[in-house]
Formats: structure tokens, C-alpha cells, sequence
């Protein structure tokens, strides 16, 4: 594909260089309308010096020049991008039918509710448990003030908000701030794990879904087939 092509593909007709390019156009339309009105008046016995019209024109000819190369550069960074995220599905591709593991605190409320899987680096005293829909909105809060001991605990929620209500169905996150009596912060890792199923694209972005929840490529942290032992990624 060569830059022409690009362009015609890629080329973003909103972008900062297509906006510029549109802004030349208009001025240079008015600079000739103001040229001919002044060449028509001019004073023939002392014209206008015709180096200062040829210098204005050489000047809005090296600015279009400066926006066709940031409209190819533009096109060349979306090809770029869409490479990488061509790339970026291929290896995703591979984790079909795979067990995948993530550390990102996130779960798929359904029918049946939602899990997390949390780690304690120590025992806690008093653990708030916050749930955030997609759009950061806190849905749900609950404290627990008996003693969290250090090590592996699943938080469960069944979908009940603050106003008494049900969550709809779709993906949460969950934010666990534990603190011991003395008030020191307890640092608690998070832990998603389940069946990749298939691979689609979010935002623009190729993500790998398992058990309904979008992962990216960065997010996988290991990954294990049936029956064997788990692979870090």
C-alpha cells in the first residue's frame, strides 16, 4: 500500500491536519481575492512590487506542503497502530480454549452474582469492600469490621445497590481499602481467572474475552490449558 492509498484509507477527515489544510484553503482563497482587488487598483505609474506577491505565494505553498507531510505522517501512525493491534489479536488468537489469569480487580455480574478472588499481604481489622460500574460510579459499599485474616478470600456480591435496587448484568470492579486497628494499610492483591472463548474488539482495541469480561494483552498474566500447570505470561 503506498502513502496515496493510506490516505485514502486512513486519513481522518476531522484530524488537526485536515482541519489546517480546510483553514489554508479559506485564507488562500481570500489572499487571491485581496491579489486581484489590488493589482485592478493599483497605481500603474507605481505598481506593487510583484517579488512581495511571489514571496506570498512561495510561503503559502511551503505551509500546504507542511500539511500534506503531517497528513502522511498521520496516515502512517494509524497503519502503525492497526498493525500492532492486528498483531495484538494474533497472539490473543492463541489463547482461545485456554485458562487465562489476570490481576485486574474485575468480575461479571450474571444470574448468579459476582466474585472476586483477593490476596491479604497481612490480617486486617477492617476491610471496606466498593463496587464501581463500567463508568466509575460506586454502586455498592460494605464494611466489614471483623478480623480478615492474611491469605486467599473470595468477596461475593449478589447485584443489591445503595437504593435498595438490582445492578444490571455486566462487568464490575471491586476496590477492597483494609487497614488494621493501628490504622496501617493492608495491601490486597486482586485475581480473576476463566475460560477464553473469543476474541473481539472494544474501543478500537482487540481484547480476549473470558468468561464475558474483556481482557487486553497486557492484562493476561498466566495462562494454562486443561489439565496442566499454569504458565506465567
Amino acid at each position: 500500500m503506498n502513502i496515496d492509498e493510506a490516505n485514502a484509507t486512513y486519513y481522518k477527515a476531522d484530524s488537526k491536519a485536515a482541519q489546517s489544510a480546510v483553514n489554508l484553503a479559506d485564507n488562500f482563497d481570500d489572499f487571491l481575492t485581496m491579489l486581484t482587488t489590488q493589482l485592478q487598483n493599483q497605481d500603474p505609474l507605481n505598481p506593487t512590487d510583484s517579488n512581495e506577491f511571489t514571496n506570498q505565494l512561495v510561503s503559502f505553498t511551503e505551509v500546504e506542503q507542511s500539511i500534506s507531510t503531517n497528513q502522511n505522517l498521520e496516515a502512517l501512525i494509524q497503519l502503525q497502530s492497526i498493525s500492532q493491534q492486528n498483531n495484538e489479536a494474533t497472539v490473543l488468537i492463541g489463547y482461545l480454549g485456554k485458562t487465562v489469569g489476570s490481576n485486574l480487580n474485575i468480575s461479571k455480574l450474571d444470574g448468579t452474582g459476582a466474585s472476586w478472588n483477593l490476596d491479604f499481604a497481612s490480617n486486617a481489622d477492617e476491610v471496606t469492600y466498593d463496587i464501581y460500574d463500567s463508568n466509575g460510579t460506586k454502586v455498592h459499599s460494605e464494611t466489614v469490621s471483623t478480623v480478615t485474616s492474611k491469605g486467599e478470600h473470595v468477596y461475593n456480591w449478589d447485584g443489591s445497590i445503595a437504593n435498595g435496587g438490582q445492578a444490571p448484568e455486566g462487568n464490575y470492579y471491586l476496590v477492597a481499602n483494609a487497614t488494621t486497628d493501628g490504622g496501617s494499610e493492608v495491601n490486597v492483591d486482586y485475581y480473576f481467572e476463566g475460560y477464553a472463548s473469543k476474541v473481539e474488539t472494544v474501543n478500537g482495541q482487540p481484547v480476549l474475552m473470558v468468561d464475558g469480561v474483556p481482557l487486553g494483552l497486557a492484562n493476561i498474566t498466566t495462562v494454562q490449558v486443561t489439565g496442566s500447570e499454569t504458565e506465567g505470561v
